[in-house]
């Protein structure tokens, strides 16, 4: 492991775990945590990295490396078999050559059926309806709106739509369902179908990570994330509100 070529080849792999983990929902400390182990077990000469929520820096003897993360999606059977691999290569049982071949088969593992993905999403915005003190009729108008409001995710995903108005979207179409369903049964209670549709659409995971990387001392990428989790829940509000409006203005609905 003393050759230029062959320090290379183990910092970009311990670059790719990196990026892996972090595009992929892991924590910062837990990307440099794993990152540096990656790096002393592989013999990594000289090795320092500085890890924020859209990026990656790091710097050895041999090479410097920059990652850029544009987008973070939630995974975690790619996260956690990133981190039994950063366990083997330790523990000594696979070689340099063994843990590319293994980051390659990481980076394959398929993402979750769509239909898997909308089945949820109705899933727990039924339930959330029902949570909140919904009956029947508004824990079937969240399911419905559940169900719109992942296709809509998944298509403005497949399209490239920036995420900002992909919430905006999603929450006024989850809003409409809503209301539709009022319009069908006059005595639904309009806002517990829509929050409880509307709490699959929440940043749980970016305010929950945002607290521990404060906790963790990592403020920068903390505040990135509770900024994030800010933003997304003023777009899904705006959501709303639009369809709020143009309700009352289209049909005059009493809401």
């Amino acid at each position: 492991m003393n050759t230029p070529e062959t320090q290379a080849r183990a910092m970009h792999l311990v670059m790719d775990a990196g990026k892996l983990l972090l595009e992929n929902g892991g924590e910062v400390f837990r990307v440099q945590q794993t990152m540096q182990i990656m790096a002393d077990s592989l013999g990594i000469e000289g090795f320092n990295t500085y890890v924020v929520t859209n990026g990656i820096f790091a710097s050895a003897n041999a090479c410097n490396e920059v990652r850029h993360i544009p987008s973070v999606s939630i995974h975690l059977a790619r996260v956690e078999a990133v981190n039994e691999l950063s366990r083997e290569i330790a523990a000594g049982s696979l070689d340099l050559a063994g843990a590319e071949t293994r980051l390659k088969e990481i980076r394959s593992l398929p993402a979750r059926h769509p239909g898997v993905l909308i089945a949820s999403a109705a899933a727990g915005s039924a339930c959330f309806g029902y949570l909140f003190g919904g009956g029947l009729p508004e824990t079937l108008a969240a399911l419905a709106a559940g169900i719109v409001e992942s296709i809509l995710v998944q298509l403005c995903r497949r399209w490239h739509i920036s995420r900002i108005f992909s919430d905006i979207i999603s929450a006024a179409a989850g809003t409409a369902i809503a209301l539709l369903c009022r319009l069908l049964w006059p005595p639904l209670d309009v806002s517990t179908a829509a929050i409880g549709a509307l709490m699959v659409l929440t940043p749980g995971v970016s305010l929950a990570m945002g607290i521990r990387d404060i906790i963790n001392a990592d403020y920068l990428s903390g505040a990135i994330r509770l900024l994030d989790a800010v933003l997304v829940a003023g777009c899904l509000a705006g959501g709303v509100v639009l369809t709020y409006t143009a309700a009352r203005a289209l049909w005059g609905v009493a809401l």
